[in-house]
């Protein structure tokens, strides 16, 4: 790309609002940007007692290979196979939830698939597609009578044909309904691939396994950086699927494999999920108090979870929100198009397990006052 444009499409960004710039974070704020939703990356006693755990290993910074040549260690092996006992599936581990998903739909399908898409879906999901080749058509979101008339207009037409959705959908907090994608499933006869970015901690091992329809699902991606603490994604799916993952999914071969202290830690939280109850019943309850303070306050938001968004409207006015309660010591970020469509820009609440009522009660009376006195 020439520089003339690059500078020209910099300068227009900025003009609208959406330039993108990187800014320090430190402690002094209190976070509601965080996706460390269960509070398990803040927690000083927990990695102390990973480290105790581990501190005869010899957890080296880097796997210095890929996972066909070297990087099939020992601790990245057992991973793998725990995860294949808790879900009766078999894994792969991936260095993110964005190569998860777009590996797994480029390698999986093609010019000759159909996917459908929730329209809300992550960008690494059409990143995904694009590869692909497939052809695309979107459902609305969470409109599941939409989908049918999709699935029953072109379910003839093609052999092959994957529906794409998450569980929880972080621009608007809601969720999908696992339990009508897989009675879809089983009526018109498609793969279904689900994405458990926003549920997996928050719903111990993810919606999927707590609704008990592991068997009915053909993929489930599973990253890491949110409740995880950490850093990967785990990738379930039948045992030819991961086969031909191995033998020809591009961003799996030609990737460094994660770092063994990673791997180790994503062990460690496993082997834990099912202790961190107590954090998940307090972000529920703290969810809910949010909401209702909101509701108090005539605030609108569709949120069902911790993830709150607060739709403010256009870039310039969530900007300057942003920018006040910055001031005010609260750390939260606007999001803005393309991520979320023209005229939607909002405020994205991320409740953690960390999080107080009253630091809750005093933030919502501060963003009270911005909304109604920035214009």
């Amino acid at each position: 790309m020439k520089k003339e444009r690059i500078i020209k499409e910099l300068s227009e960004l900025k003009k609208d609002e959406n330039y993108r710039s990187l800014k320090l974070t430190d402690k002094k704020y209190i976070n509601f940007s965080s996706n460390d939703y269960l509070g398990l990356n803040e927690d000083k006693e927990l990695r102390g007692e990973f480290f105790q755990k581990f501190k005869d290993e010899d957890l080296l910074f880097s796997s210095s290979s890929s996972r066909l040549l070297s990087g099939s260690y020992p601790i990245i092996m057992k991973l793998e196979k725990n995860l294949e006992k808790i879900y009766n599936k078999k894994t792969l581990l991936f260095n993110s939830g964005y190569d998860a998903n777009t590996c797994l739909i480029e390698t999986l399908f093609s010019k000759t698939s159909l996917i459908i898409s929730d329209r809300y879906n992550h960008s690494s999901i059409y990143s995904g597609i694009k590869a692909s080749e497939a052809k695309l058509l979107r459902y609305r979101h969470l409109d599941y009578n939409h989908l049918e008339e999709i699935l029953k207009k072109y379910s003839s037409e093609y052999d092959d044909i994957l529906v794409v959705s998450e569980t929880v959908y972080s621009m608007d907090g809601d969720r999908a309904d696992i339990k009508k994608l897989v009675q879809l499933k089983s009526k018109y006869g498609f793969k279904l691939l689900i994405d458990e970015a926003h549920s997996f901690g928050v719903s111990g091992y993810g919606e999927c396994y707590e609704a008990d329809v592991l068997d009915l699902i053909d993929y489930v991606v599973i990253p890491l950086g949110k409740a995880g603490s950490s850093i990967g994604a785990y990738v379930l799916m039948d045992e030819l699927s991961k086969e031909y993952i191995i033998n020809k999914g591009r961003k799996f071969i030609y990737t460094t494999a994660l770092p063994p202290i990673n791997v180790a830690w994503n062990l460690f939280i496993l082997e834990k999920m099912e202790k961190f109850n107590f954090r998940r019943k307090r972000l529920i309850e703290l969810s809910i108090y949010m909401r209702n303070l909101l509701n108090e306050y005539k605030i609108e938001t569709i949120s069902s979870t911790n993830i709150i968004s607060i739709v403010i409207g256009e870039n310039q006015r969530v900007n300057k929100i942003s920018e006040n309660l910055r001031e005010k010591g609260y750390l939260i970020y606007p999001i803005k198009e393309p991520t979320v469509p023209k005229g939607t820009a909002r405020l994205r609440v991320s409740l953690t397990a960390l999080h107080t009522k009253e630091m809750i009660q005093k933030f919502v009376k501060e963003l009270n006052y911005e909304i109604d006195n920035v214009f």
